[in-house]
């Protein structure tokens, strides 16, 4: 729920404050509700366009504060749509168990600050249904909650469905004397701290995907998946844009599990740790991989978190590839840890530009869908 301060707390405020910001109600595109992979790429675009949008509503009351260039740090993404709490209630022309929203949902976007430093800020958004009869209604308008206290018998109740944390930094940028642009962190938009709200998320990992140390190798069941980038994966400064990431890992994601790669990392398909080495899908002295001939392999799985780090900027060029392994440990038991490094070669050495994770849990009563 959107959140209004009195101007009285911020004298040189022209309007409502805003702490707590909800887009206005959409219905939901049919392609982003079509595949697990469709549906989380379009919920990172609809995170850029929610954080803009906060912070446009925010610079527009503080007309006194100056707009500067942003890039974003990571994106930690959380599909509350697979816990039983946020299923439908309704039975849905899909299947009464489909918790991804259908063509036509409709839904809004709300977020929230909940860090604000020197030169970033962290943000936090909530993607939420919208019964049928709210859909006209204003979020952010208090003087609206009594009005739509109660729903209509044929509504459904709003639910949670997906949520997602990230960070931007405010930087200039600058070129070298060979012409490369490159940015450095400045002062942010925003000082006071006061525009923050705590923070709603609970993830099943919070932490960016710790970094391996200088020279150390990765795990023995790492895997090597060539990925082909197209100009049409470009932003206007020339960059993989940063939703593309998530199709790029959901691409290696869905190649490791259907070949079996992931199989010796945990759960009830571990193996022994010395294993065969077998070519990787990239083939050369480098990209080998233990995997059992014959080994089980999910049938299905659901991503349930989507972390995407961004290190350095991803150019489309030849030359790009992902690194991925599952790690020893699950989580809780019960939700296995994909680690992604995504590579690029410039000058014959290796840089990663991605530290990326994804949390999966395995179905195996269903057939691969990934």
């Amino acid at each position: 729920m959107a959140t209004d301060i009195s101007a009285t707390h911020y004298p040189e405020a022209t309007g409502p404050v805003h702490i707590v910001f909800s887009q206005p109600t959409q219905p939901t595109r049919w392609i982003e509700g079509t595949t697990e992979c469709r549906h989380m790429e379009s919920l990172f675009l609809l995170v850029d366009d929610a954080r803009d949008a906060h912070i446009r509503q925010l610079m527009a009351v503080f007309p006194h504060l100056e707009n500067k260039n942003r890039v974003v740090r990571y994106a930690n993404l959380k599909m509350d749509q697979h816990y039983p709490e946020n299923s439908n209630s309704l039975p849905d022309e899909w299947g009464r168990t489909r918790s991804r929203p259908r063509f036509g949902q409709l839904f809004r976007v709300e977020t929230r600050f909940v860090n604000i430093g020197n030169t970033s800020v962290q943000f936090q958004h909530r993607f939420l249904t919208v019964p049928a009869s709210q859909a006209k209604r204003d979020f952010n308008n208090r003087e609206q909650d009594e009005q739509y206290a109660t729903l209509d018998e044929d509504d459904e109740p709003e639910r949670v469905f997906a949520s997602a944390e990230g960070s931007i930094v405010f930087v200039k940028w600058q070129t070298d004397d060979k012409g490369f642009r490159f940015f450095r962190p400045t002062p942010g938009i925003f000082q006071d701290k006061s525009l923050a709200a705590p923070s709603t998320i609970q993830f099943l990992n919070a932490q960016a995907p710790g970094k391996r140390a200088a020279g150390s190798e990765r795990p023995a069941n790492a895997f090597r998946v060539q990925i082909h980038l197209r100009k049409s994966d470009e932003d206007e400064l020339g960059h993989v844009t940063n939703s593309r990431y998530v199709s790029l890992i959901h691409d290696v994601l869905t190649f490791g599990l259907r070949t079996g790669y992931y199989a010796n990392g945990s759960g009830s398909s571990k193996t022994a740790t010395d294993l065969p080495k077998i070519a990787s899908y990239e083939t050369d002295a480098k990209a080998e991989v233990a995997v059992p001939a014959g080994s089980a392999f999910y049938k299905r799985g659901d991503v349930f978190e989507l972390y995407v780090g961004y290190e350095r900027e991803l150019k489309v060029k030849p030359g790009v590839y992902v690194w991925t392994w599952v790690e020893p440990e699950r989580i809780h038991d019960e939700y296995d840890v994909m680690r992604f490094e995504v590579c690029s070669t410039e000058n014959g050495k290796e840089e990663v530009v991605s530290l990326s994770r994804a949390i999966v849990r395995e179905d195996p009563q269903k057939r691969a869908s990934l």
